[in-house]
């Protein structure tokens, strides 16, 4: 299968150099196991108004994280969504990840939004309650009531989902943390590709807009693990469903 990263931000400037960009990031993240799923990538900077001459050029769209929300007045976003609309259409499988999340939520007819409540930053455990078949490990399947630990940096998100979604996991702090339509979409609010020391740097600069109390619970959590590579397990299973049915 080949995947399209539909590239719809970049790390900030301001960060260490060392850090790499969204999509190379998932590339580090899937490794080895998207090469057994027999996925390969290629990164299309919609950010830049770049877009696949046809919806049929991939076989699989993911939507990476950005700093912009669905309300922001940037060229690509109406682009972006409208797009999104015609890949459901299609019935191409389509991920996203934070930013992606809420722009696939919004384009398919739920909503996204500035939460009034502030930011969730850290690591912040997602409570399944309607898992997917592609969510297991060899013969483990993920059950309701489990705990996805993931990271989360984020001031947006969805606050209603599309009519056709399935709320597959939910937090305390954000309500429609994950959801699915059918064995087409396949969305969340936290970021499986981020280290710790990602994160932490990233948490880091919203020190002039967060207060220093949340940035300190946030740093706490980052001195535990992750799942962020269990789940892109699951998303690498999540396409390699379609080529096992091609």
């Amino acid at each position: 299968m080949h995947i399209a990263i539909l590239e719809t931000g970049r790390t900030n400037k301001k960060m260490p150099a060392h850090f790499i960009n969204y999509p190379d990031m998932f590339g580090s993240l899937f490794g080895d196991y998207a090469t057994e799923c027999g996925i390969y990538f290629s990164i299309v900077p919609v950010i830049e108004d770049v877009f696949p001459d046809d919806v049929q050029d991939y076989d699989g769209y993911l939507v990476t994280g950005s700093a912009f929300g669905v309300y922001d007045d940037a060229p690509f976003i109406p682009k972006l969504m409208a797009f999104l609309r015609v890949i459901y259409k299609a019935r191409i499988p389509l991920a996203g990840v934070c930013f992606g999340h809420q722009i696939i939520a919004h384009a398919l007819g739920g909503h996204a939004q500035k939460w009034s409540e502030g930011w969730g930053l850290g690591i912040r455990p997602v409570q399944l309650i309607a898992p997917c078949p592609w969510m297991a490990d060899g013969d483990a399947k993920a059950t309701s009531n489990d705990n996805v630990d993931l990271i989360h940096i984020h001031q947006d998100q969805v606050t209603s989902l599309p009519d056709e979604a399935v709320l597959v996991g939910t937090s305390d702090f954000c309500k429609n943390a994950m959801f699915a339509i059918d064995n087409i979409v396949f969305s969340m609010q936290g970021h499986p590709e981020f280290t710790n020391e990602y994160a932490a740097a990233l948490i880091d600069l919203k020190r002039d807009v967060i207060d220093a109390e949340t940035i300190n619970d946030a740093h706490a959590t980052l001195k535990n693990t992750h799942q962020g590579e269990q789940m892109g397990r699951w998303i690498m299973n999540f396409f390699a469903q379609h080529a096992k049915a091609a």
